[in-house]
């Protein structure tokens, strides 16, 4: 059974929409940073302020091929994953890639205490800028995160509808 695998933006929704998913299709939901942080057992920003992004990157995808052997779970990923394609290939052999595209001025009013690469509000539209055309180029689902959970979790259920589920 193939997973399916949640990317966007940091904030866009992937772990609150990854939970509410699990729990109307009933695949466990494992999120990829708490999945690396719980391996490594300290945080991203450690991690980061320690050695450095590039180092964090080689241990995502390390942990992202251990994730990917899993069968009929969803994944949440980290907003960066898409920064190499070898985690999208990786996630691809055994999922189905949902991106969920959340405007830039909904994520701008979360709360980024807990994300190194935006403790300065102006990375926001840098990392957005960055990473929005390699989101759409890896989907291959789309859904728009601009309703209620339990509209967005229906619209995936029915995108996956005939691919999945």
């Amino acid at each position: 059974m193939k997973n399916i695998v949640l990317i966007g933006m940091p904030a866009c929704g992937k772990s609150t929409i990854g939970y509410w998913l699990s729990k109307k299709i009933n695949f466990p939901v494992l999120d990829a940073d708490k999945y690396l942080e719980e391996k490594e057992n300290r945080v991203i920003s450690d991690i980061f302020s320690n050695e450095g992004e590039e180092y964090f990157r080689e241990l995502e995808t390390k942990y992202l091929k251990e994730l990917s052997e899993k069968e009929g779970t969803i994944i949440s990923t980290g907003g960066g994953a898409v920064k190499k394609k070898e985690n999208i290939d990786i996630l691809k052999k055994t999922g189905i890639v949902v991106f969920l595209d959340r405007t830039i001025d909904a994520i701008s009013k979360e709360n980024h205490k807990n994300r190194p690469l935006l403790q300065n509000p102006d990375n926001l539209q840098k990392l957005y800028d960055e990473r929005i055309k390699l989101y759409r180029r890896y989907a291959d689902i789309i859904i728009k995160n601009d309703d209620s959970i339990d509209v967005i979790v229906e619209r995936i259920i029915t995108s996956l509808k005939g691919k999945i589920l």
